[in-house]
Parts: C-alpha cells; sequence; structure tokens
C-alpha cells in the first residue's frame, strides 16, 4: 500500500500542548497514514504521552544526538521519501478537522513538487484567538513563481502548521539553514517553492498556531543577528530567487521600507517590555540597513498600525510577542 501523507512531528519537551496536537491529527477526515514524532532529547512527559496515544498510531524516531530546532526539523524533512505528501506539524500547533483533506485537493492534480498553505488562526495558552492571518473568504490562490518570490521576499506569512508539501516520494531538493533561528522557515518555503510545479494558498482556516511564552522564535529573539540582519539577508535572498542579477531601485526601497516597519515593531515592543537598551540596538542595527527617511516613514506607520489594530479594534496581543 502506497503512503499517502506522513506527518512528521519534531519535538522537544513538549509536554504541555501536544495532547492536543495528537488529537486534532486523530479527528482528521482524511487522517495522515503515519505520524512520525522526532524527539530531539526530550526529558519531560512528551515520549510518554505520544507513547500512551490510541486514536492514531504515532512512530517515536529518537534523535541519536541533539540537532537542535531547525536540525530537527532537516530530520523531519528526511522523511520527505516516504509518503506522496509531508508535513512538519509543531507539537504546539492544531489541526481543524477537514485540513488533510482540504489542501491534498488543492494539490492532487500537481504533476511534481507542490505547496499548498492555508491561513491560520493565532491562538493563546489558553486557546484563545489573537489574531487571523488573511480574510477566510474560501478562496483557492494559485500563485505564478514571481508572485510566489514576491511575497516571500516581503516575508509573506506562511505558518508550518498550515503548510502541505508535495514531496513526490523523493528526497527534498533543499533543507532548511540552521544558521537562522528565526527566519530559516521563510528561506525554505521561498527555495522548495522554486522547486514546485503548483503553488496554492488556500483562503480557509484550517490550522491554529499556538503563542506563547515558550515559543521558540520567542527564545531566539534577543540575538540582533536573527531578529534583524537575517531579516534582511532572507529579503535578499528570497529577492534573488526571482533571477534578477540585483535588486532593483524600487524592490530594494520598497523592502527596506518593510524592514523598518517590521523592525519599528520590534523596538517598540521591547521598549514596552522596559527594554530600552535593546530596544536602541535593535533601532540602530535597522537603521543602517534603512537610511534614515525610510526608518522614520516606518515609524509612523507603526504608530498609525498600532492605533488602528489596537486601540480602535481592539485586538487582543500576546504580552510575549515582539513580532505583531
Amino acid at each position: 500500500m502506497t503512503t499517502r501523507i506522513v506527518t512528521a512531528m519534531p519535538v522537544y519537551n513538549n509536554e504541555e500542548f501536544i495532547l492536543q496536537t495528537l488529537e486534532s491529527l486523530a479527528k482528521q477526515t482524511l487522517r495522515p497514514d503515519r505520524v512520525i514524532v522526532c524527539d530531539d532529547g526530550s526529558t519531560d512527559r512528551t515520549e510518554s504521552i505520544v507513547r500512551g496515544f490510541r486514536s492514531i498510531p504515532c512512530e517515536w524516531l529518537p534523535n541519536p544526538k541533539r540537532l537542535g530546532l531547525f536540525g530537527n526539523f532537516n530530520r523531519c524533512l528526511g522523511l520527505a521519501d516516504q509518503g506522496e505528501y509531508l508535513q512538519i506539524l509543531h507539537a504546539d500547533d492544531t489541526l481543524e478537522p477537514d485540513f488533510y483533506r482540504t489542501m491534498a485537493a488543492a494539490l492532487d492534480d500537481c504533476p511534481g513538487l507542490g505547496m499548498a498553505w492555508c491561513l491560520d488562526e493565532r491562538i493563546d495558552e489558553h486557546s484563545n484567538r489573537i489574531s487571523i492571518s488573511g480574510k477566510p473568504d474560501g478562496a483557492v490562490e494559485v500563485l505564478g513563481m514571481d508572485d510566489f518570490l514576491k511575497r516571500k521576499a516581503e516575508i509573506g506569512n506562511q505558518a508550518f502548521v498550515a503548510t502541505l508539501l508535495k514531496t513526490c516520494g523523493k528526497p527534498p531538493p533543499c533543507h532548511f539553514p540552521t544558521d537562522m533561528p528565526i527566519l530559516g522557515d521563510m528561506v525554505f518555503w521561498a527555495t522548495f517553492g522554486s522547486h514546485c510545479k503548483k503553488l496554492v494558498h488556500v483562503h480557509q482556516l484550517l490550522a491554529r498556531y499556538r503563542w506563547h511564552g515558550g515559543n521558540a522564535t520567542n527564545a531566539a529573539a534577543p540575538s540582533i543577528q536573527a531578529l534583524i540582519l537575517d531579516e534582511w539577508r532572507t529579503m535578499a535572498a528570497n529577492e534573488a530567487l526571482r533571477g534578477s542579477r540585483a535588486m532593483s531601485p524600487y524592490r530594494s526601497m520598497k523592502l527596506r521600507g518593510l524592514l523598518a516597519v517590521r523592525s519599528g515593531i520590534k523596538a517598540k515592543r521591547y521598549r514596552q517590555q522596559n527594554n530600552a537598551s535593546y530596544s536602541k540596538q535593535i533601532v540602530s542595527a535597522a537603521r543602517k540597513i534603512t537610511g534614515a527617511p525610510l526608518w522614520l516613514a516606518g515609524q509612523a506607520l507603526v504608530e498609525l498600525r498600532d492605533l488602528i489594530i489596537y486601540t480602535i479594534l481592539r485586538r487582543p496581543r500576546h504580552p510575549k510577542n515582539v513580532f505583531s
């Protein structure tokens, strides 16, 4: 029997939420054929929870040594040749029951490598909604390669939990960079996507991304390299995949303007957390890339954005989240 869907779960001390993740797999209207849990040396109850779960078969695959966050993602990616589809599912996120049925259907006619991602709902530790990543109008948007790569250069949202890869039972054409602890996934989506025959954005809320104080992105944030410099590196690398030899002046200005806004949000959040010193480091690092005029324009947009989203619309925000 051919394996159609493989769900690979990278874990490390995920006892708090993993049961909810496994339960969401068991409720799928199209279940994965294999659920493989790649453990990076957990010392809590993660293993006992997985081995004790009976609603869907799970395989426990311990790493021979600690690989780290993106190293473990690559261990999961190494399972790409085990089935037609692969999803890397974090152990604190959950799926809506029709995730695999809907996402696989969007790629079933793809003759080679493909990638589909849906909207995601951001939730907190208590599963309360924080925000959603777009308008859930049900559209199935097939993207051209250049449009897709433009969005990736602009750090367009794409969550692990929302993404399904069509691997056709073959090894992956690329891997997650292990020297970018926050934005390695954005580089990977763009690079993998550049090899795809079909790229689909499904405008349905089929995935739930959990934001909490223990998020790996939050833990990695204190590095200016990871927080700011890698963001510009990601933008430039993804833009280069479009095939142009050099970034045009217009694109450079647009991307530097986006960096000014994104970095300005982070600088403001750290100020709000009474970390003015680190906020100043963010400003200094980002302004060297954006230049003063774009930086100032970006900060005006940050203040306007916060006024509309958090004051007028009263959207909740997780206090530990420095990215939005």
